[in-house]
């Protein structure tokens, strides 16, 4: 099956429509049609060929976008670098991977321009972007995302969540990452327009919120916390939608108690972003569920963990029977939402009992004077493993462990209960916003 450039499709069925807002400028499909022709061409001066790999490093902004579609027209893939990658991590990728073209800076590009025809179809099983795994497990390495993986998500998050010509997702969360990838691509296929911010700033998305007619954004749990606590009002977007692992439930119900439609996900980079979002209609009735599967999607629980089939699932990332194995502990009840627990490596065996580290954070991020929590286990000759609590307080407060370990004893059996606690100033994150319990360890 073939498929239609979707940026040229939409200059000429929509040319005046608004595409891109980034850098304090809108873009029409017809402006950013002739500009990522333009450099395209520029790219082909330099080597970039159907099939080659063109590695790119920079923080978010409207020229990422524009080389990510004028590599389209070419055929090439798009390796997305974050630039918070050490000199030593970025060069190991690209040792691997061998991109033709190591962009840092568009101003790179000569002026030079190749005369070529450019690509005005896809095959569904054409490698688009190569992006890198968060890195919150290990090393990230780069999953090949084919073009049928980007249009089957956007079908797929199209039918639950639903879609409109005046549409504008804001994407806070780095383009590197398929969270941030993944708005610009749907973006494009459905026509409507991806506001993309350098970075994640409250007062900034608060703003944005408020004045540039926002339909929908994607956070983590921890931006929604910080938006919550700076009082900014999210009553305006109709789906707030919030993953990148597990969402303790207190921000969602104080998020929802104050009129805003969040909605928990859950996806993997292997899975070209989402697999399950939880539908804005249930929202406030299956709290602390991530949803049900997309459409084309299908999931089971094999011994806990979480597997996914379906054609948004990268290529070769399946197994025999065409699973992917997710790592992620979960379950799913009667009428078929799924609730994810953890993942599986990050399951702590204490005493020969195992815990379940987001669930003893969760119960942390109840006390009020805790601001962030994660838990590890920690090598112990008497339990195997002893349960031990990292805590960042509020600014000022005064908290002891035995306050803590009380607090904990009220609600969890005595073996989740943390044998040592930790304070921090801050935790340990991916440039995505996901907890990077291996640097705590």
């Amino acid at each position: 099956m073939k498929l239609d450039d979707w940026l040229s499709q939409r200059s000429q069925s929509c040319p005046d429509r608004t595409a891109l807002v980034a850098d304090g400028a809108e873009m029409t499909y017809a402006e950013l049609e002739a500009e990522a022709t333009w450099v395209a061409r520029r790219l082909a001066a330099h080597g970039v060929r159907r099939g080659s790999t063109a590695a790119l490093t920079m923080h978010p902004r409207r020229e990422q976008v524009v080389l990510l579609h004028a590599l389209m027209k070419l055929g090439a893939a798009l390796l997305p670098l974050g630039p918070r990658l050490t000199a030593e991590e970025r060069a190991a990728i690209v040792s691997a991977e061998e991109p033709i073209i190591d962009l840092d800076d568009p101003g790179m590009l000569t002026q030079t321009e190749a005369d070529m025809p450019l690509l005005g179809e896809h095959d569904m099983d054409d490698v688009c972007c190569r992006v890198l795994t968060s890195g919150s497990t290990g090393t990230p390495r780069p999953v090949p995302l084919s073009y049928g993986n980007f249009l089957w998500n956007a079908v797929g998050s199209g039918f639950n969540i639903g879609v409109a010509p005046s549409d504008r997702w804001l994407c806070c969360v780095p383009l590197s990452h398929i969270a941030g990838l993944g708005i610009v691509m749907r973006s494009v296929i459905y026509g409507t327009a991806a506001v993309v911010h350098d970075g994640f700033d409250v007062d900034r998305v608060g703003a944005a919120l408020e004045s540039d007619g926002i339909t929908q954004v994607s956070l983590v749990a921890t931006m929604l916390t910080r938006l919550l606590e700076a009082g900014v009002d999210l009553s305006g977007p109709r789906a707030i939608l919030v993953g990148g692992g597990p969402v303790p439930e207190e921000p969602l119900e104080e998020a929802l108690a104050k009129g805003a439609t969040v909605v928990q996900t859950y996806g993997l980079t292997e899975t070209c972003s989402q697999v399950t979002t939880l539908a804005p209609a249930d929202a406030k009735r299956k709290l602390g569920s991530a949803g049900r599967p997309l459409l084309t999607t299908h999931l089971r629980i094999q011994d806990g963990e979480i597997l996914v089939q379906g054609p948004t699932v990268a290529p070769g990332s399946a197994d025999a029977d065409g699973w992917l194995h997710t790592g992620d502990l979960g379950h799913i009840d009667e009428e078929g939402f799924l609730y994810v627990r953890d993942r599986i490596d990050d399951m702590i065996v204490s005493g020969g009992e195992n815990v379940i580290p987001a669930e003893v954070e969760e119960v942390l991020l109840r006390h009020p004077q805790v601001a962030e929590a994660a838990v590890i286990g920690r090598e112990d000759p008497e339990w195997q493993q002893a349960v031990t609590a990292v805590v960042v307080l509020e600014g000022g407060a005064e908290v002891s462990p035995d306050e803590l370990r009380r607090h904990c004893a009220e609600a969890l059996a005595g073996f989740k209960v943390p044998k040592r606690f930790e304070l921090a100033s801050a935790l340990p994150r991916t440039p995505s916003g996901k907890l990077m319990r291996r640097a705590l360890r």
